[in-house]
């Protein structure tokens, strides 16, 4: 996604409503201009990259990205030159030259395919072509990292990559299993001039779509979840209302909570780790885990693996089970327990 400056009316909500940072309306406004106008605020400083301010800004002009530009620019983060050359290194995508054989459906692993391995078994992938690493890594993690170009850089041999694997197949279709990588296909790649030739399928929309068709294999679970709305979610909530389909079709009763929906928090792991704001993280980690206990969750939900990482141990130290959403549907289908 691209900011764009014609759709900002410096109403300041994007700044104000900021779970990170406490500004008042009209602090908020002034430092929308000075991000839009001078290209440097002391917001690029404290912005934790977590996406919200896209989702609260209601005229759709994506301040995030504007943040995230200007992350780069200005070298706010304080990363190395060093540091930077190793992430860019890390995920460097490369020409995809396999001949993909047609088993089913295709879908990306985005680079989760060796590490996860146990979010991609049964009946759910049985009957999917699976594909994955660096060649198809959407690279939307350098939103978090002040390395914003390198996305806009990258995209066209990664959506490439991806038209390449769908050569044998007749439907032109893509599943994602990574959240950010269907943000990457919808939205990023096009926005930045990429033309995407098929069809992107968000996870909770396959899910959803797959245990309907197998409705008369559904145990229903009775349980209360909380779920944890990841980063990239903001960008593309379109899609939430699959994931509430797919609860209700399982018997999983969302409860309502505090950190829910817009309000939510993120998983904090960036401050955890590159932005050494940990401090906060572990309180903005206590507070989440603590409210879904008070609403009586008995389980936390993942869409992101990063996600379900950075809170699996913490949530089991609080007697709260973490659950990744395709492990959610294999309870619900009697493969695991």
């Amino acid at each position: 996604m691209v900011f764009i400056k014609e759709r900002c009316n410096f109403c300041g909500e994007c700044l104000v409503n900021c779970q990170y940072i406490d500004l008042n309306k009209d602090q908020a406004i002034e430092e929308m201009r000075n991000l839009v106008e001078k290209g440097d605020s002391f917001i690029l400083l404290e912005c934790v990259t977590c996406y919200a301010c896209n989702e609260y800004c209601k005229a759709g002009a994506n301040p995030f990205d504007l943040i995230a530009k200007l992350q780069e620019i200005n070298n706010s983060l304080g990363l190395s030159d060093g540091g930077k050359k190793m992430l860019e290194k890390q995920f460097e995508p490369y020409e995809f030259t396999l001949d993909v054989k047609n088993e089913g459906p295709l879908m990306s692993q985005c680079a989760f395919l060796f590490d996860h391995k146990e979010f991609f078994e049964g009946k759910l992938f049985e009957n999917l072509t699976l594909i994955g690493g660096r060649s198809v890594f959407c690279n939307l993690i350098y939103l978090h990292t002040e390395q914003y170009s390198l996305i806009k850089t990258r995209a066209p041999m990664i959506v490439s990559n991806v038209e390449k694997a769908l050569e044998n197949f007749e439907k032109k279709e893509l599943i994602c299993f990574h959240d950010e990588c269907y943000a990457f296909f919808n939205k990023y790649a096009p926005e930045f001039g990429v033309e995407v030739n098929f069809k992107v399928y968000h996870l909770f929309e396959y899910l959803f779509n797959f245990l309907k068709e197998h409705e008369d294999q559904i145990s229903p679970l009775n349980m209360k979840i909380a779920y944890q709305r990841s980063c990239s979610m903001r960008l593309t909530p379109e899609k939430d209302h699959f994931l509430d389909k797919l609860l209700n079709l399982i018997g999983a009763e969302r409860v309502d909570r505090e950190y829910s929906g817009v309000n939510a928090l993120c998983c904090q792991a960036p401050l955890m780790g590159l932005l050494n704001k940990r401090k906060l993280g572990r309180e903005n980690q206590r507070k989440n885990i603590q409210d879904a206990l008070d609403a009586g969750a008995e389980a936390m939900i993942f869409i992101c693996p990063t996600c379900y990482d950075t809170l699996k141990k913490r949530c089991e130290k609080n007697d709260l089970r973490a659950i990744f959403i395709t492990n959610l549907c294999r309870m619900v289908l009697g493969e695991i327990e």
